[in-house]
């Protein structure tokens, strides 16, 4: 096996193919719909097609790989993935690009939870917190190239190039992965399906999970709901298009990337839930700021700020899992995101429509509420929920 140092390099770079993977089309919503000829609601659907998919399969995946092995599964999520990224470089209709987006929402979603699991089983308490956001930085790293290099490359040559680019970066994931991460013990026999629901029933029977497990929903829905909207939001306004929008969701991934070179230093002046309260209170800022008809440079600025603190907020809600349970992390860490990506599902079509409803520049506000508040709220119950726990459990 290799050492949890250069084990924790490959895993970040699954994170920094999965990423591209995932986040490329944020930019891209105005561009698909040109390009095939449908509206805007319905080129929303590339996202929700990976989204849902990566959400609730997780809950499959992450058992499988508590009871296969997590480095078996890992291999098997990364082939497919790179096969669905070469065929949505290749999709000559809409509804073929739905069907390869719909399979690498599957496989992606395979990736985080494995990866989350391995580096929490690989590293001590202590230090868990630290390596988990080491491949977060991975993952904003893929976040920014994605959001930047879509949106330019849409402009320049054509949507399909970031995808080219994907496709390659996750066939060498693939490839290395195989090659020198050897196969985990598998546990012997079959998965039984009361083997599966045993370990579920001990992570929702610890109330802290319920209240990571909706934060993270909520963020979901109100943060990455609005980013595929962007650039029609700045088209509208004649502030610009795929590129700006671009570079202004890079921003809220820089902030998150500022986090992990920061987040050894914060530890040590900071509890994490301290963390959390403050990471709040600067998260709204995002979808705040779109209200307004800033210049895209402040907007992309204010989303820097925005990203630091939600990663204040969403790598201390990592750490809480990684402590659920420590026979099922797998398992864990696939309803932590599932959670988060039902909410990134829901996220363009509770825009749309509650935009109908109320107006873009309503809901926006509204989203700032609901990111303002999640840090504090969940630092206030997390605390307490462990004492309540610790005091039945004696």
């Amino acid at each position: 096996m290799t050492s949890p140092k250069s084990a924790l390099y490959l895993i970040a770079l699954c994170g920094f193919t999965s990423s591209i993977a995932n986040r490329s089309m944020d930019p891209l919503v105005s561009s698909i719909a040109g390009d095939f000829g449908v509206s805007l609601a319905a080129a929303a659907l590339v996202i929700t097609v990976f989204a849902l998919p990566y959400s609730v399969s997780q809950p499959v995946l992450g058992p499988l790989g508590d009871h296969y092995g997590t480095s078996r599964l890992l291999k098997i999520c990364l082939w497919v993935q790179t096969a669905s990224l070469v065929f949505v470089v290749w999709s000559p209709t809409f509804e073929v690009l739905l069907v390869a987006r719909f399979v690498g929402g599957i496989a992606s979603g395979g990736l985080m939870p494995i990866a989350l699991a391995t580096i929490s089983n690989l590293f001590p308490p202590a230090e868990r917190q630290q390596a988990i956001a080491k491949n977060v930085a991975a993952l904003q790293s893929g976040f920014i190239i994605a959001a930047s290099l879509s949106g330019l490359l849409a402009v320049v040559f054509n949507w399909r190039g970031i995808f080219v680019i994907a496709a390659i970066l996750s066939f060498a994931a693939a490839l290395l992965v195989t090659r020198f991460i050897p196969n985990t013990p598998a546990a012997s026999g079959h998965i039984r399906i009361s083997g599966v629901l045993a370990g579920y029933r001990t992570i929702f029977a610890n109330p802290r999970s319920w209240i990571c497990f909706a934060a993270v929903f909520l963020e979901g829905m109100a943060l990455n709901g609005c980013l595929p909207f962007i650039a029609p939001i700045l088209s509208e306004r004649g502030a610009g298009g795929p590129k700006e929008a671009g570079f202004i969701i890079t921003g809220l991934a820089l902030g998150a990337l500022l986090f992990t070179f920061a987040v050894r230093r914060l530890l040590a002046v900071a509890t994490r839930y301290r963390l959390m309260a403050f990471g709040g209170l600067l998260a709204f800022m995002a979808p705040l700021v779109l209200a307004f008809p800033l210049p895209w440079q402040i907007q992309a600025a204010f989303f820097t700020v925005a990203g630091f603190g939600y990663m204040m907020v969403h790598n201390s809600i990592h750490a809480e899992v990684s402590e659920l349970t420590s026979t099922a992390r797998a398992s864990a860490f696939a309803m932590h995101s599932c959670a988060l990506f039902v909410g990134q599902a829901i996220g363009p079509i509770y825009f749309i429509g509650l935009s109908d409803l109320i107006g873009t520049v309503e809901v926006l506000y509204f989203s700032a509420l609901v990111m303002f508040l999640i840090g504090p709220t969940i630092a206030y119950l997390l605390p307490r929920t462990a004492v309540r726990t610790q005091a039945a459990g004696t």
